[in-house]
């Protein structure tokens, strides 16, 4: 069965600051033809820090489409052109103050694939040391930490909502124990 879908026709609905909305007429796979709203985002990088004690860096930011505070890892958006990994060293520095010695990719995830093509690539970071934050003019944000365990737990009953941030955990602790397994970890 074929399921993809040919544009036909492009147009820029709204030009924000971080976000473009495009309105595509696309051809349906039997034919027909149907309108796709999609929203372009440069994109994002985040990432589980973890101490040698074995605790997870977290912040707590209010979150303006919810409108309430969420419990998410240190992530960021990606600058034009820029690396995911750059973009992640970045972002942990400036939200937690934090440098890492180790770090391993964890692949990406699409949030949210009806609506746009934002990609968020996951990190796992290790061998922290610490130094002074320096969040954005914008950016209020309070990070905390947790045993790794008891934010994994968080993610698997819901009192994590954050699809990167679960995503991630759960990447992240599926990586450590096939190292452990592997005697590697």
């Amino acid at each position: 069965m074929e399921l993809n879908e040919k544009t036909l026709a492009s147009e820029l609905a709204f030009d924000g600051v971080l976000l473009k909305l495009y309105r595509d007429q696309v051809e349906l796979s039997d034919g027909g033809t149907s309108i796709r709203e999609v929203v372009h985002h440069p994109g994002g990088a985040a990432v589980v820090a973890l101490d040698g004690a074995g605790n997870v860096y977290l912040e707590r930011q209010f979150r303006y489409p919810y409108r309430k505070v969420v419990v998410e890892i240190p992530a960021g958006k990606l600058e034009p052109g820029e690396e995911p990994a750059r973009a992640i060293r970045r972002e942990l520095k400036e939200e937690i103050g934090a440098e890492a010695a180790r770090w391993d990719a964890l692949g990406h995830v699409m949030p949210s694939v009806g609506y746009t093509d934002e990609m968020l690539y996951l990190f796992l970071a290790r061998g922290l040391t610490f130094g002074e934050r320096s969040l954005d003019q914008d950016e209020f944000l309070e990070p905390f930490k947790l045993p790794f365990a008891q934010a994994l737990d968080m993610a698997a009953d819901g009192r994590i909502n954050d699809a990167k941030t679960v995503a991630a955990l759960f990447r992240a602790d599926r990586l450590m124990r096939k190292e452990r397994e592997d005697g590697n970890g």
